[in-house]
């Protein structure tokens, strides 16, 4: 039984259509993605459904009795309440039904001559409190602020940073348990593990989802059905985002056939009339009415893609970033100790940790924005960094889209002097925008116009601080392939595991109590790793092996040297390594070009197979690579 159905809705904004006939309805207990390109009317129709806004024209209708939650990109909370009152304010409808079961129990047990009636209005109102868990209420709100760092009940809502209030917005709408969700990006501002706890839970979730969201990992293992907006209409798709690509990959490949078909087509027909084609006989007027029907249909407007693409045009020294023994700590609180890290050529590492445990802090110690607490922060000579702030403090919002990229009406871009407007449009700003102000811009505009200025800065570190927030997936995808063929190094802090999995080829984790590890290899291998780890130790506290380098600067004490043939086999597997890592990037820009599923025998899941012995291989050689490292003398 369907809990919303939606049909023909339309909606304007000004001369611009942003939904033309959207026609669509969900299950009671289904999970479904809503995907598109930044401003396409994602968010526009999650409001309208939630009754935020109004349609022009068409239906939204909902099952009897069903509630709607919706959590906005930027939910308003009560800023004077404390985040324990703004939580438990979900629990409005929970308690106002308990109340009403108590007085029912109380009637009943009088035997009124309504009893019937009575015993019928209990039992609604018990499958209300199992559907809506209210009868373990102190239990679920310990059990979601916990898993969304919502530690300080106290704390007022007002005081709190914007990524904390959507926490607290989403705790309490989680606590609400509507019949149907509706999530404008809820995995922002969360990290991986949260957004990893959130993901099993609405798993299990006990009614519909419907949610917007530029994690891939998340609407692969949640959505089983995804709905895409283009051109102001939504088309379906079943399965999860995996599905999603295969078959959209499919419908390019066709239509581009059709095209070019209708294109050779075109070509004879246009010789044709070009010979002097007269319209006197019934046959030459059809031929050449089919000829104008054919070229109406051939005259296909380009569709504008971002162009992603750093550059730097100075190679990195010998030292390009080093951390000696740094650390930091504000009072009794340490977040950082004893941290040893020396980025090596092509690093692309990724920072990772909770909410809080000081990613930022270090990146502005790398920058030099705040001194360490101890230890030193050594920067190579050559090193030239660029770094995107996830708060875009950088951002002037009075300032023009135009000023923002310098003075002047040029830019420089890979040595080549460029038009403002048309460096503009490659990050899909039309002329037109050139004056808006950047107070004006959504989430995502603003985090392509960051984009656009950091590709002019020829730096060869780049250092990024949640990158993807608010970036639509083709965006991402985007910036995926345009790090992974950047010639210098990566600093990235990110929840997305997707990205981490594509672009990192080290993780730097924060682990609690100042602790912070190096990985080798991307995210899902180092999850294997930890997941390796704590195994060792469940099994037995004797075995002290850890296969991560801790400190890639210090030699293992106590440890012989290399022997002959220990040495020849690190010779050997440097260029090995090498030769894999190659083979991978080339398996991950297939994985990420739809087209190429339909071009591999068995598609994806070919693809995905063959990708996942490579990571395993990969990781093997890694991890011996590192025995081997650790056991000879290091040179510096």
């Amino acid at each position: 039984m369907n809990v919303i159905d939606v049909t023909g809705v339309a909606k304007s904004f000004g001369a611009r259509q942003v939904l033309a006939d959207v026609t669509f309805a969900i299950d009671e207990n289904e999970r479904v993605g809503l995907i598109g390109a930044n401003g396409c009317g994602k968010s526009t129709l999650l409001q309208i459904l939630a009754g935020h806004d109004t349609a022009e024209r068409g239906t939204v209708a909902t099952r009897r009795g069903a509630s709607i939650g919706y959590l906005p990109q930027e939910p308003e909370l009560d800023g004077e309440l404390t985040v324990a009152e703004a939580v438990e304010a979900g629990l409005v409808d929970i308690r106002r039904v308990m109340a009403e079961y108590e007085q029912l129990t109380g009637r009943l047990a009088s035997h009124p001559p309504d009893l019937e009636r009575l015993m019928a209005r209990q039992g609604e109102l018990t499958s209300w409190m199992e559907h809506h868990g209210g009868w373990n209420t102190e239990h679920r709100v310990a059990e979601i602020m916990g898993h969304l760092g919502l530690k300080d009940g106290g704390a007022r809502v007002g005081t709190l940073s914007g990524g904390t209030k959507r926490r607290v917005a989403l705790a309490r709408l989680l606590l609400e348990a509507p019949e149907l969700l509706l999530l404008d990006e809820p995995t922002n501002h969360l990290d991986a593990d949260t957004t990893q706890w959130l993901q099993e839970y609405l798993q299990s979730y006990p009614g519909a989802v419907l949610l917007i969201t530029h994690d891939r990992y998340f609407l692969d293992k949640l959505a089983a059905r995804m709905l895409e907006l283009e051109d102001g209409r939504i088309t379906p798709y079943e399965g999860g985002y995996s599905a999603y690509l295969v078959k959209k990959g499919e419908l390019l490949q066709q239509a581009a056939q059709r095209q070019s078909r209708l294109l050779n087509l075109l070509r004879v027909e246009t010789a044709w009339m070009q010979r002097g084609a007269k319209a006197r006989t019934t046959k030459q007027k059809a031929r050449i009415n089919r000829f104008h029907d054919i070229e109406s249909q051939a005259a296909v407007a380009p569709v504008r893609e971002t162009r992603l693409a750093f550059t730097s045009d100075e190679g990195l020294g010998g030292t390009i970033l080093e951390l000696l023994d740094v650390g930091k700590s504000y009072g009794a609180r340490t977040l950082v100790k004893d941290l040893t890290f020396r980025l090596k050529r092509g690093d692309r590492v990724g920072i990772i940790g909770p909410n809080g445990c000081g990613k930022t802090t270090l990146l502005r110690m790398i920058l030099g924005e705040e001194p360490p607490g101890a230890g030193e922060v050594v920067i190579g000579r050559k090193t030239r960094s660029a770094y995107f702030d996830q708060q875009r403090e950088v951002l002037d919002p009075e300032q023009t889209i135009y000023d923002f990229l310098g003075e002047g009406d040029y830019v420089q871009v890979a040595g080549e002097k460029r038009h403002k407007i048309g460096y503009l449009e490659d990050f899909l700003f039309a002329p037109s925008d050139r004056r808006r102000q950047i107070k004006t811009l959504s989430g995502g505009e603003k985090s392509r116009l960051i984009l656009a200025r950091l590709m002019l800065a020829d730096a060869n570190l780049l250092i990024l601080d949640e990158p993807t927030n608010d970036l639509d997936i083709p965006t991402m995808q985007l910036l995926d392939d345009a790090l992974v063929n950047f010639p210098g190094c990566v600093l990235m802090v990110t929840h997305d595991r997707f990205f981490l999995d594509k672009v990192a080829t080290g993780i730097l984790a924060f682990e609690g109590e100042g602790r912070v590890v190096f990985y080798e290899g991307n995210y899902s291998h180092y999850r294997e790793l930890k997941e390796q780890c704590q195994g060792e130790k469940s099994t037995s506290q004797k075995d002290e092996r850890k296969p991560v380098r801790t400190n890639p600067l210090v030699s293992s004490k106590g440890k012989k040297g290399l022997t002959y043939g220990e040495r020849l086999e690190l010779e050997r597997l440097e260029p090995l390594i090498d030769e894999l890592e190659q083979q991978k990037s080339v398996l991950e820009s297939k994985l990420a070009d739809p087209i190429a599923y339909a071009e591999t025998p068995g598609g994806i899941a070919a693809l995905s197979a063959e990708y996942t012995k490579l990571e395993l291989e990969l990781g093997e050689k890694y991890v011996r690579w590192e025995e081997l490292e650790m056991k000879k003398e290091l040179p510096w």
